[in-house]
């Protein structure tokens, strides 16, 4: 019940997530149990034996909240009278690392990379903030050389094999942002060497291989710590925190649902900024 409802709220790929947790995690241990006799310490044995077999704190975490929404659902739709997930207490920790590339970092990266497709996918991800699936989703369309815009207002995301255009991660996701006009005459440049590019034509036609291959041979050139696809992303956030800017402005930017997941995610890189703060008022 609760998965045929989601899955018409919810991203394919999310609810393909959801289910793997479900069947993998969850079902092999209460999938007999009527859900109303799941009790508390149930769960915390279920919870100690995944504990037991060593996976990560988030990913304990993403297992265990994947059972307390459905328990939630039953509360909420279906008279249970409680979530016992709530009395036995949570496993794992949301905790997010963060991996990024300072100013400095970035410019020599840039500086090694001779392929121009590469030289502007990193300048885009490192001035823009865009997710992947975001940016490889990125059509002619969506660009305003007038204005120095892009628009963002679907991702693309793998599943079963298969690449499907869906809606970004969040509503709120779905925004227009401005960007240096430096990026923006390197991108006409590139989008002109296209040849037949029509305003529906993807810029970027490639996968997530290329750009982790980039990232690579960018990082053995320079001896420059390797980061993850994301971690562009978080570079793009540090290098706006290096500027001065606001959290607020950070998460109008990054387009968080909530201001307190940026600082969550990158409050430690304030520290700096408490000292200069301090000269300020000196």
């Amino acid at each position: 019940i609760y998965k045929a409802d989601m899955e018409k709220r919810l991203r394919k790929t999310t609810m393909k997530q959801k289910e793997y947790v479900m069947n993998d995690k969850v079902l092999p241990y209460f999938g007999k149990t009527p859900i109303n006799e799941i009790t508390a310490p149930m769960i915390r044995k279920w919870q100690g034996e995944l504990i037991e077999k060593g996976f990560k704190p988030t990913y304990l975490k993403t297992i265990n909240n994947q059972l307390s929404s459905i328990l939630n659902y039953a509360v909420r739709f279906y008279e249970l009278r409680s979530n016992p997930c709530h009395k036995a207490g949570s496993m794992g920790k949301r905790t997010t690392v963060v991996n990024f590339w300072r100013i400095e970092e970035y410019q020599k990266i840039l500086s090694s990379v001779t392929d121009k497709t590469a030289h502007i996918m990193f300048q885009v991800f490192y001035y823009s903030g865009f997710r992947c699936g975001e940016f490889l989703a990125l059509t002619l369309g969506d660009i305003d050389f007038e204005k120095n815009k892009i628009s963002i207002s679907k991702s693309l995301k793998r599943a079963g094999g298969k690449e499907i255009v869906t809606s970004p991660k969040t509503p709120k996701s779905i925004r227009t942002i401005s960007m240096p006009g430096f990026v923006m005459d390197e991108l006409r440049e590139y989008v002109n060497s296209i040849y037949g590019l029509t305003d529906k034509d993807r810029i970027f036609p490639f996968t997530n291989n290329y750009i982790n291959g980039c990232i690579r041979r960018a990082c053995k050139a320079t001896g420059i710590k390797r980061i993850r696809i994301h971690d562009l992303r978080h570079s793009h956030a540090s290098y706006l925190i290096h500027l001065g800017c606001s959290p607020l402005l950070i998460s109008e930017r990054l387009r968080h649902e909530k201001v307190q997941t940026t600082l969550n995610t990158y409050s430690h890189l304030y520290p700096n900024k408490q000292q200069e703060l301090v000269a300020m008022m000196e």
